[in-house]
């Protein structure tokens, strides 16, 4: 049979579950919300559960839950053993309760269902706990950036230990929700396709420039499934900090109390009031994941594509260039100016006109990235000129 397995994770709030129902507006599959299923395991043995009492019955009785939690999985497990087609269990990986942490899902279940993927659906915390405000179960709570924070990198973490204890290891994908349903689809409908991670500065750029990188990704977009690291938008908080910290330490002033901040959504600008303390206990933890969940991206990824139209170069963008090489990802690179050897040691090729990079990339497309095309140029630290 033709069967695709997805497990689909993601910390309350991030919007897991209307982002696939964006995507079945488009595609057809099977979908098995876990929770649905644990509450009629639950309702066979005379507990009525829902969504505002279920952590509370899980912190009296775990044991009891955990069972209900074994039998939905089992369940599910035998539905999809009779049926084609792609099938997508939906579930958090990890909650946090009244000071106590739970796990949603069990090696030995996830060993059972035996998934082709795990993906991780995240956005950044301050859309994160505007969803949570406005959901019932969770409404009451005001969370701070480093709780959702934290919640956040054990979600991350816990599943992706969960696709390596596989030999071999389970495909892992980290989806931002800003990046549209398109990216879902593709990596569940065209699995196909490689997928690239689109590296480029982000610091002190304009919106002008995002327009190009967009202009850029889309020219990709039919070839290849990419990854745009500015589409968790975590790093516009940690910017607007970091230049009000500065500019703080410059004149020998305090910050102030509450920092405002405007973050560009693909559906509009939403500005946002902080709280200093909020972001301040936060931001090593919110730096730390922007690096940790990138190079989780190009470790999921077979290139790295390199959009650096600016003479001056991006620490960050050659911090992800080290970090592919070491992974022994090919880099392509379009930069229009002489490079330094520094930065040509950690380039497969260099491309010198945009349109040059575009048309070998699509060349390549879905060929094997280990064969190269007789009268390509050498592959490490090579220059295309025109």
């Amino acid at each position: 049979m033709n069967r695709t397995v997805v497990i689909c994770t993601g910390q309350p709030g991030a919007g897991r579950d209307e982002y696939l129902q964006a995507l079945e507006s488009s595609h057809e599959f099977h979908y098995y919300h876990l929770f649905d299923y644990i509450v009629e395991e639950a309702e066979k043995r005379g507990f009525t559960l829902n969504k505002l009492n279920v952590l509370d019955f899980y912190d009296s009785k775990p044991g009891t839950l955990e069972s209900f939690r074994a039998s939905a999985l089992r369940r599910i497990t035998e539905e999809i053993k009779k049926k084609d087609g792609v099938h997508i269990i939906s579930t958090p990986y990890h909650f946090e309760w009244k000071g106590k942490s739970y796990e949603g899902l069990r090696h030995d279940e996830v060993k059972a269902l035996n998934p082709d993927m795990f993906l991780v659906v995240i956005d950044d915390l301050i859309r994160v706990r505007e969803r949570l405000k406005m959901d019932p179960q969770w409404r009451e709570y005001n969370f701070t950036l480093v709780e959702l924070a934290q919640w956040r990198r054990a979600e991350v973490m816990g599943v992706y230990e969960l696709s390596r204890a596989f030999t071999p290891h389970k495909e892992f994908y980290l989806v931002a929700r800003e990046h549209g349903v398109e990216l879902l689809s593709d990596l569940i409908f065209n699995r196909h396709k490689k997928k690239v991670y689109l590296s480029h500065p982000i610091t002190g750029e304009t919106e002008e420039f995002f327009r190009k990188v967009r202009r850029f990704a889309e020219a990709l977009q039919p070839y290849y499934t990419v990854f745009d690291p500015y589409m968790i938008k975590d790093w516009d908080m940690v910017e607007i900090w970091r230049r009000m910290k500065n500019e703080a330490l410059r004149r020998g002033r305090d910050l102030p109390e509450k920092i405002s901040i405007v973050i560009r959504y693909a559906d509009g600008p939403r500005k946002y009031e902080l709280e200093y303390w909020d972001i301040e206990t936060a931001i090593k933890n919110i730096r730390a994941q922007i690096i940790d969940t990138d190079y989780k991206i190009i470790e999921s990824c077979q290139y790295v594509i390199v959009y650096h139209p600016r003479e001056q170069l991006s620490a960050g963008v050659v911090s992800e260039m080290i970090q592919a090489k070491g992974m022994a990802k090919f880099v392509y690179v379009f930069y229009p100016f002489e490079p330094s050897p520094f930065f040509e040691w950690y380039s497969t090729k260099i491309f010198s006109k945009e349109e040059e990079i575009i048309r070998f990339l699509r060349e390549i497309a879905g060929r094997d990235e280990r064969m190269e095309k007789p009268g390509d140029p050498p592959r490490m630290g090579s220059s295309l000129m025109s």
